[in-house]
């Protein structure tokens, strides 16, 4: 599996709006701007799950915001 530009992601928001928000660990509100306009995303739940497949393929976590939730809180829930 790679992280090829899939048919969902020309619907996505973030595909729209570009920029650092998605990258996770920025100074600033960075991380709460993107995870903002995720949840108005029409394609959430196939960015959710289209992240979690490529980490359970090499398992490498992805870093940034992925389906409105960043790395650190896609681990925390995990582990809960």
């Amino acid at each position: 599996m790679s992280a090829n530009r899939q048919a969902w992601m020309d619907s996505a928001l973030c595909a729209q709006v570009g920029g650092d928000e998605w990258t996770e660990g920025l100074a600033g509100a960075g991380s709460r701007t993107a995870k903002r306009i995720c949840r108005a995303c029409p394609v959430i739940a196939s960015c959710a799950a289209h992240a979690a497949a490529l980490e359970n393929y090499d398992g490498t976590p992805l870093r940034g915001v992925w389906g409105g939730r960043t790395h650190n809180q896609k681990r925390q829930q995990t582990a809960a």
